[in-house]
């Protein structure tokens, strides 16, 4: 059984191109909303895919986003200015966080959480490490939406967790305590232990899980870093999406991520300034190095 609105797929970043083939895959009906109208292919796995693209929203859909963290509230204002927008459920899945989200999300939208990943290869999209993924809402007052069946068929295993906050504060944890280091030593994850000091590592962590439990969630020093050390060891020869930002020129997500810790924690009244300098030197590194990259959802996660 199929979804009873169509996927509308923004842009062609690895993880949406990811979830419009298998969307696919499973019958469902899937067009991309890109900076052009036409036929566009995605290879995956041997096979080339063929899509219908979009410049605008054209018919109230299911809109999954899997995007930078910069890119969210310009693609949410330029949703709003589509009628079939406040027909439509947005799906959205960032690293970080907003400071002002609320503002911009509607009761109807979603928060989708995953540990799976994928790179672009050229033309073909490539699923670089198998995960998992997580589906809910932040107020955890939902219940579960009608096309969770669609999701967890395309890209399993989903689960079903109505309050995400916990959800989406250990994963902006880990990428705190991995991605920032990446950048600053150029190295892949599983080299990080060469490079950062435990007592560190373990400094970031508990800025992280005072303003936690400052809004509300609680988490436990012992517990993130477990998880992070978790995700070096099984993406040992990764390079972090940070880093490849880097690398590539294109702007980094840093201020929602130990950025946005340092500056929550000045907001209530105490600072972190292990997060704070981490956040500090990698913009001083992306200011140094020339780029003319634009926020695209085109190019979104």
């Amino acid at each position: 059984m199929t979804s009873k609105l169509p996927w509308c797929v923004i842009g062609q970043g690895a993880l949406g191109s990811l979830m419009a083939v298998h969307l696919a895959q499973q019958n469902e009906q899937v067009q991309l909303k890109l900076r052009r109208t036409g036929s566009t292919e995605i290879r995956f796995d041997g096979q080339t895919f063929r899509f219908q693209s979009n410049v605008q929203l054209l018919q109230p859909s299911l809109i999954f986003a899997a995007v930078k963290a910069y890119q969210v509230v310009p693609l949410i204002e330029e949703l709003r200015r589509y009628e079939a927008f406040a027909e439509s459920t947005l799906i959205l899945s960032y690293n970080g966080m907003l400071a002002n989200e609320e503002e911009w999300l509607r009761p109807q939208d979603w928060h989708w959480v995953t540990t799976h990943g994928a790179y672009r290869d050229g033309a073909e999209v490539v699923h670089g490490g198998h995960g998992q993924s997580w589906l809910g809402t932040m107020t955890g007052t939902a219940e579960k939406p009608e096309f969770f069946t669609a999701l967890a068929r395309a890209l399993p295993p989903l689960h079903w967790q109505a309050d995400l906050r916990v959800r989406r504060w250990q994963k902006l944890a880990i990428n705190c305590l991995i991605n920032p280091y990446t950048v600053l030593h150029r190295c892949r994850n599983g080299e990080l232990p060469q490079h950062v000091a435990p007592a560190e590592w373990r400094s970031v962590a508990e800025e992280i899980v005072r303003l936690a439990a400052y809004q509300g969630v609680t988490l436990a020093t012992d517990d993130l870093l477990t998880q992070a050390q978790q995700v070096v060891e099984q993406t040992a020869r990764n390079r972090s999406s940070m880093l490849q930002d880097y690398l590539h020129q294109r702007p980094m997500e840093i201020a929602y991520l130990n950025g946005f810790v340092a500056a929550a924690s000045a907001a209530a009244g105490w600072i972190a300034p292990t997060n704070q300098r981490l956040s500090e030197q990698v913009q001083s590194l992306s200011s140094m190095k020339s780029t003319t990259s634009k926020p695209n959802p085109d190019n979104a996660e």
